[in-house]
């Protein structure tokens, strides 16, 4: 198969959001999968909700995982797949950048940043449902420092408003998530 030199690999939406959302979902659907398979073997006194409630944190952090850490080798297997070459791209592994300087400019990136942890602070509770506001702030800051930390070595750079936005996402949609819990249990009383 010839590809002109100038030609960049393009399959829906490639180099956009969305486009990256649709690479992760297989990993991510794939790593729910196994572990409802896994939990269902192993506690078989599970009801449905039991299996799959905390199954979707697996699933969301996983395409999380593909989204800021995996993205350049998803990138270059998706094109092998599709393409049966390898990409000709050179994943830059330890760049070791970090911007350790806030900015508060709001663009694409930004707001994707804030939108991407928003769902943590709803399915870590359904995960671990023992855990409390602060236990769940924390588990989702120390993941997006965790995250932030090893991008550097992933070819991708360490930016202090990716851990800013992150956390502010979490605290935010954990704060609504307890809020609204509490309110629903004092209704039923």
């Amino acid at each position: 198969m010839y590809f002109p030199d100038n030609m960049t690999f393009h399959y829906f939406f490639f180099d956009t959001y969305p486009g990256y959302f649709l690479q992760a979902l297989p990993f991510a659907l794939i790593a729910g999968l196994v572990f409802v398979l896994y939990r269902s073997r192993r506690e078989r006194h599970l009801s449905p909700a039991e299996r799959f409630l905390p199954a979707l944190f697996v699933c969301y952090l996983t395409g999380l995982l593909c989204l800021t850490l995996f993205l350049y080798v998803m990138g270059d297997l998706y094109y092998f797949l599709f393409y049966h070459a390898p990409s000709g791209r050179h994943i830059r592994w330890f760049c070791l950048e970090f911007d350790l300087i806030p900015t508060l400019s709001l663009d694409a990136e930004q707001l994707g940043n804030f939108l991407m942890f928003l769902p943590f602070g709803i399915l870590y509770p359904l995960f671990q449902p023992r855990s409390g506001l602060n236990r769940t702030i924390t588990a989702g800051l120390v993941t997006c420092l965790g995250i932030e930390l090893l991008q550097p070595v992933f070819g991708r750079s360490f930016d202090i408003n990716d851990i800013i936005l992150n956390g502010l996402a979490v605290a935010l949609s954990a704060c609504v998530f307890y809020r609204l819990r509490a309110v629903l249990t004092q209704r039923r009383k």
